[in-house]
């Protein structure tokens, strides 16, 4: 550690007074780093691209003035961040400035209409491909998200045969079910739970991002889903992006899907019961 501490010193210029176990990550353990003025985030993991993927999808979110941590230093092994203070705030409150945050990040588009992004994301441990000319909504969603992730569940035994199949099947005729005309593609967070956007009394802050383009409504059937916000939510974002006509009867479960098996694939068959519930309602 003392490596570490001298390492982390050069990159901030200012002595470290503590180094301290934070929390587990996905990928690694985190550390909460001290100086005498200031407090940061250490990421770790095993040698890989994952940390600097983290660090790009951070910095490309704050180019459209979306607060994310600050960047400090990134490798193969650390990101050194700067550490987000928060503070208790009414629910209501967060609610609204989330809406607001998130409105203007699904305005974001590109101009070529593109689905997925200029480089592979990642989602937790998993990578997120993306196709940088896929213009196909429904292709997208069933080929890049949904299938490979089925794939991942049932080779770690998570899921069957038979319900590997249905999605197969389901990711086939996914154009037949999706109005690819009233949907543009929309800079989404991609892993908006509770624990990955941040509030304090000015500001908020989202952190662990899975970037993409895709349909705004994706990220709001993950909002539903892990019950990240509520009416308040809604009705504020909604006064920037109406829903569609086919939101809560089909995009809600369809959506549903690619988040659940990321859950499946994570953390075991907890969630295969709520995954048979979106396929039943699709009539999958």
């Amino acid at each position: 550690m003392d490596s570490v501490n001298a390492q982390l010193s050069d990159v901030l210029d200012k002595d470290i007074l503590s180094i301290d176990f934070f929390t587990k990550g996905q990928i690694g353990d985190i550390y909460k780093i001290r100086t005498a003025d200031k407090s940061y985030i250490l990421k770790t993991s095993e040698p890989s691209d994952r940390l600097q993927t983290e660090a790009n999808m951070l910095i490309d979110i704050n180019k459209y003035d979306i607060t994310v941590p600050t960047v400090h230093d990134v490798s193969k092994t650390q990101l050194l961040m700067e550490y987000i203070e928060t503070k208790k705030v009414a629910k209501q409150t967060r609610e609204t400035v989330a809406a607001n945050v998130l409105s203007k990040l699904h305005s974001v588009s590109n101009e070529s209409r593109m689905y997925g992004y200029y480089y592979d994301t990642t989602i937790g441990p998993f990578k997120q491909k993306n196709e940088q000319t896929q213009y196909n909504w429904a292709l997208f969603l069933g080929q890049m998200r949904i299938m490979p992730m089925a794939k991942i569940c049932y080779e770690k035994g998570e899921i069957s045969k038979d319900i590997l199949g249905r999605i197969e099947g389901f990711c086939a005729d996914l154009y037949k079910r999706i109005d690819m005309t009233t949907i543009k593609p929309s800079l989404l967070h991609g892993d908006l739970w509770k624990g990955n956007i941040l509030f304090n009394i000015n500001n908020v802050t989202l952190i662990d991002p899975a970037i993409y383009y895709g349909d705004k409504e994706m990220e709001l059937a993950f909002i539903l889903l892990f019950n990240t916000f509520g009416e308040t939510f809604f009705r504020e974002y909604t006064q920037v992006h109406a829903l569609s006509e086919d939101f809560y009867e089909l995009k809600v479960p369809m959506y549903q899907l690619y988040p659940l098996l990321v859950h499946i694939a994570l953390y075991g068959g907890v969630y295969v019961e709520q995954l048979e519930n979106r396929l039943k309602r699709l009539e999958v």
